[in-house]
């Protein structure tokens, strides 16, 4: 497989300026936080504006954000796409990236290898048994985009229902609103949050059921 994947955002990361921390790094006085370096601080070789077949969502909470994490079901779902800001970067990135959003020191992305489109796998997390550990567990393969594997990070399991932060939302917003979209933004982001509220255990269950159709994933 090629060292360069995509890696598909649809929350915070859709803001080009806030992905790049995960990147070039930045510390407490960033408005977005502390981030280590990553391995390569290259930019993107390219970026794409997409909509996805999976459903956006609010769940958990978030230790830096204060409110709830943005998520996509793990199930296609045609009828509730997304829109995504795609960057192709190297594996090291990617790797890194899973990493810093799991809040641990490394994670193995060898899933990316074998993979097939539409299919999940569970990384390994060392939780350290604290909850802000692990949130973005599952790694999601996308449809590839110009020839090249795309993937986004999301919750292996259906997490309780919550209110984003207004200072989240806005990071979100901004990233929307800098799309080359024809978009009603805050009608997109209020039907998530919404949806957030009606997730049921049919929903959960399909998650379970299209993990065991991967041969690497576990379950949690």
């Amino acid at each position: 497989m090629t060292d360069r994947l995509w890696y598909v955002s649809y929350g915070s990361n859709l803001l080009r300026e806030r992905f790049f921390t995960y990147l070039t790094g930045s510390d407490d006085s960033s408005e977005f936080g502390a981030h280590p370096t990553a391995p390569s601080t290259a930019l993107p070789a390219e970026e794409k504006w997409l909509w996805i077949d999976h459903a956006l969502y609010f769940a958990g909470v978030s230790k830096r954000w204060t409110g709830s994490s943005a998520f996509v079901a793990t199930t296609v779902d045609a009828t509730n796409r997304s829109v995504a800001h795609g960057y192709l970067v190297d594996r090291r990135q990617f790797a890194h990236l899973a990493a810093v959003e799991n809040v641990v020191g490394s994670v193995d992305i060898g899933a990316t290898e074998t993979l097939a489109i539409g299919q999940w796998s569970q990384l390994a997390v060392d939780r350290e048994g604290e909850n802000f550990r692990g949130k973005y567990d599952a790694l999601l393969r996308l449809p590839d985009l110009g020839g090249q594997p795309a993937f986004t990070l999301t919750s292996s399991i259906v997490r309780e229902p919550g209110e984003p932060s207004s200072r989240y939302l806005s990071t979100i917003r901004r990233g929307l609103l800098s799309a080359s979209i024809d978009l009603d933004v805050d009608a997109y982001l209020q039907a998530a949050i919404e949806r957030s509220g009606t997730i049921t255990s049919e929903h959960r269950d399909s998650s379970s059921t299209t993990a065991r159709c991967s041969p690497t994933t576990e379950k949690q």
